[in-house]
């Protein structure tokens, strides 16, 4: 059954697009047939993947607003053997253009994207949507499209304070809806000796429970040299430590079950998530 993961955080500089292209990467290494669409303007996982956005005249905007364009017009084709049963969908600048067309199409234009990826989901087993840094028309599209919402907290002082607003819109959006939903907290620019990743951690797992990843992405070097490299970690540095984290979270997103909701910011929350907390002391990467 294929599942849709909308990896969002209004706050920029978090993870969110090396998220997303990275567990794309990694579930396409292992067979998985995976589709990463780009939803943010910025064209970012394009730049990410080695591919230039900007000249292209098919992207993700006509995924949103021309009923006529298909994944597989839309798709660019990767440079990797071993990531064949991965499909992008990119973006550019155009996609800005989107916002405005879907917000004249009233409730209908924040469902253009869950419509569309209705009709394809029995050809892919993971659909990764990285959204923009922002709480915008598109990202409202990721959201009602998606079964798990995937938001990545880098660890920083005012990381935490970011979450509990993304996640209190969330509950009033799903809420408002009626819809279940999967939420999940995944830490990234983790370091193990650091007072402030631990605090993160805590922080994180008082509020999620356990709907907060016990995989979290450990600060390394070559997270940036991938960058620089435009390649996935799993080809350019498949034994460092953000590598085999992002393998980990692959692990866990294959095993975890579908359809369950999380009571956000609440009471049973908080008390599972100082169960979870203290169930994961000393696991990995701590």
């Amino acid at each position: 059954m294929t599942r849709v993961i909308a990896v969002a955080n209004q706050k920029g500089g978090v993870g969110k697009t090396i998220t997303s292209l990275n567990v794309a990467a990694c579930m396409a290494r292992r067979g998985r047939r995976t589709l990463l669409v780009d939803l943010d303007p910025q064209g970012h996982c394009g730049v990410g993947l080695g591919i230039d956005t900007e000249p292209l005249k098919r992207t993700t905007y006509e995924l949103l607003v021309d009923k006529g364009a298909s994944v597989d017009d839309l798709a660019v084709k990767l440079p990797w053997p071993e990531l064949a049963t991965l499909s992008f969908v990119p973006a550019n600048l155009r996609l800005a253009l989107a916002e405005r067309e879907l917000s004249t199409r009233s409730t209908l234009g924040n469902l253009a994207l869950a419509t569309r990826l209705k009709d394809i989901r029995a050809d892919y087993d993971e659909i990764i949507l990285d959204c923009p840094p922002s709480l915008s028309k598109l990202t409202l599209n990721a959201f009602l499209a998606s079964d798990m919402v995937l938001i990545p907290v880098a660890v920083g002082f005012f990381s935490i304070h970011g979450v509990r607003m993304l996640a209190e819109t969330l509950r009033d959006i799903f809420e408002e809806t009626g819809l279940d939903y999967d939420i999940r907290c995944l830490i990234t620019r983790y370091r193990s000796g650091q007072t402030v990743s631990r605090e993160v951690r805590r922080a994180a797992d008082e509020m999620f429970g356990d709907y907060c990843f016990t995989s979290v992405i450990r600060e390394t070097a070559e997270v940036e040299k991938s960058v620089g490299a435009q390649t996935p970690l799993c080809i350019s540095a498949p034994r460092c430590h953000a590598a085999l984290d992002y393998e980990a979270l692959c692990d866990e997103l294959i095993e975890l079950s579908r359809g369950v909701t999380v009571e956000l910011l609440g009471d049973e929350g908080d008390d599972a998530g100082k169960e979870g907390a203290d169930g994961r002391e000393g696991q990995k990467a701590v």
